[in-house]
């Protein structure tokens, strides 16, 4: 294969662009960067032990990986659909934000994968826009950088503060204590930016509003305790078409003043800065 260009940076690792010569796929592949460290090798084989692991549509493949010698890499395929980050900011550019089915459709899809992956023992701590790519038109939950398998391994913490800050659950960024209902966290964090453009807009929707708050409850317990509940609580708002469900996602788009939308995420911002978490 053929060196393009790197095309992202973490904590752990560095991802570069591969052409192969003979076919012309391109694929990503990641190192690790850091000097040799035995913290960070035993996660970056924890990261490459735990997508090896799991085998779903919506989750990201490796596709060959080796972790034997002085340069960890692991080679997944490159998704040239880009984020659901690169969607968010197209819809903002337009001054658009998603309808109540396209943004529930996508939840469900991340929701069902997600619940897989709890099943399977497995939590992913650092879910974000930027962590959900497209192939196709499917999703694909990517970058397990911070994954851990539940009640398999005692090294999986170095301290609080993994994740990032604006998705991350209260128990996870304070405390460093993180399980499924973390994910749920976050994932509902995504739910309320994809209707209002903002993490911290309002939903204006009663029953959009009351689920993502029952998601995004500070206290673990007061959440939903596991993904089938959040998908049961979002088949039964009948938005979803649980057939084809990414249809509405990429064509039940809700037009919206960009003035609109701006007011929303202000009010919302405002309502979360003095206390108010009704949104």
């Amino acid at each position: 294969m053929v060196f393009v260009k790197q095309i992202g940076k973490g904590g752990l690792g560095i991802v570069q662009l591969y052409k192969h010569e003979r076919s012309g796929n391109l694929y990503a592949v990641k190192r690790m960067q850091c000097a040799w460290d035995n913290n960070h090798f035993e996660r970056f084989v924890r990261e490459i032990k735990l997508m090896a692991n799991l085998v779903h549509k919506n989750i990201m493949k490796i596709l060959k990986h080796d972790i034997e010698n002085t340069s960890p890499y692991y080679i997944m395929p490159f998704y040239k659909e880009g984020s659901l980050r690169d969607r968010l900011n197209d819809m903002s550019g337009k001054g658009k934000v998603f309808s109540q089915e396209a943004a529930a459709s996508i939840i469900f899809v991340l929701a069902e994968a997600l619940a897989y992956s709890h099943k399977k023992g497995a939590i992913h701590r650092d879910l974000k826009p930027e962590n959900i790519m497209f192939e196709g038109r499917e999703p694909i939950i990517a970058d397990w950088g911070l994954g851990k398998f539940i009640h398999r391994e005692s090294k999986v913490l170095t301290g609080a503060g993994l994740g990032t800050p604006l998705y991350c659950a209260p128990e996870q960024w304070n405390y460093g204590k993180a399980d499924a209902r973390s994910d749920i966290y976050s994932l509902g964090r995504i739910f309320n930016e994809l209707l209002t453009g903002n993490i911290f807009g309002h939903v204006a929707n009663d029953r959009l509003r009351a689920i993502i708050k029952k998601m995004t409850r500070e206290n673990p317990n007061e959440r939903y305790q596991n993904m089938d509940e959040v998908i049961v609580a979002i088949k039964n708002l009948h938005v979803v078409n649980e057939e084809a469900p990414m249809d509405a996602f990429w064509e039940g788009l809700l037009i919206a003043g960009a003035a609109i939308v701006a007011a929303a995420a202000i009010a919302g911002l405002l309502a979360w800065a003095f206390g108010d978490n009704s949104n």
